[in-house]
């Protein structure tokens, strides 16, 4: 079974959050500890690529590999249907992590999880900040009405966090800018699980993994 991410996750994310809104005082955060993963039946990789499983090793490497790379440009659309820009979030601080609403243990309990930990933020930073999203990656199921009643099912009102659902089409692409992987499955997807720390001139500074018990630091469904 999936446990939920714990106290280390949210103290990881606290203090990375924090290290973007305040560089000058913090040190150069401690490099990242590879997840680990439990194989799957064979499924899709984002990509195009066929495999067994989500292999932990490649999902890791490809997730750090982008850290120091400036985001391009995707337009998303927000829960009411409206484009959104994702250079719309410049000038903030900016935490990403892509979730898939039919997904019932891990998608959930990660995002109350990471609503805890910004609610802690936000009463020390202020909501005004940095900005949150949570991109829907299996299209066209996660459409704006899939993620605007997503986040009304699990009590997601602050005012800074927004769920955008990208098209069909941009997907690969805009996992890929992220570093994220998935690899369909019988039950649903493997991936990992990381929220994307990007800094105010959009460039990504930090990969942080969510702790489950087990597998240590993934998402598996």
């Amino acid at each position: 079974m999936i446990g939920p991410c714990v106290g280390p996750y949210f103290r990881a994310l606290v203090a990375a959050l924090l290290f973007l809104a305040a560089p000058a005082l913090l040190a150069e955060p401690a490099a990242a500890e590879a997840p680990k993963l439990t194989a799957r039946p064979q499924g899709l990789l984002s990509g195009g690529l066929t495999l067994t499983s989500l292999d932990e090793k490649a999902a890791f490497a490809f997730s750090q590999s982008v850290i120091g790379k400036q985001l391009g440009d995707f337009v998303l659309l927000d829960r009411q249907g409206q484009p959104v820009e994702l250079s719309r979030y410049r000038g903030k601080p900016l935490l990403v992590n892509f979730i898939y609403t039919a997904c019932f243990q891990v998608c959930p309990t990660t995002t109350r999880n990471l609503q805890k930990a910004l609610e802690n933020t936000v009463a020390v930073m202020g909501a005004d900040r940095f900005n949150v999203i949570s991109i829907g990656f299996n299209q066209p199921f996660d459409s704006p009405a899939a993620l605007k009643d997503f986040s009304r099912q699990y009590g997601i009102d602050l005012p800074n966090w927004n769920f955008l659902s990208p098209a069909p089409a941009i997907v690969d692409a805009l996992a890929a800018q992220f570093g994220f992987r998935f690899v369909a499955t019988a039950a649903g997807f493997d991936h990992l699980n990381q929220v994307t720390m990007v800094d105010a001139e959009g460039k990504i500074v930090r990969q942080v993994y969510g702790e489950n018990s087990p597998p240590k630091t993934s998402a598996s469904h």
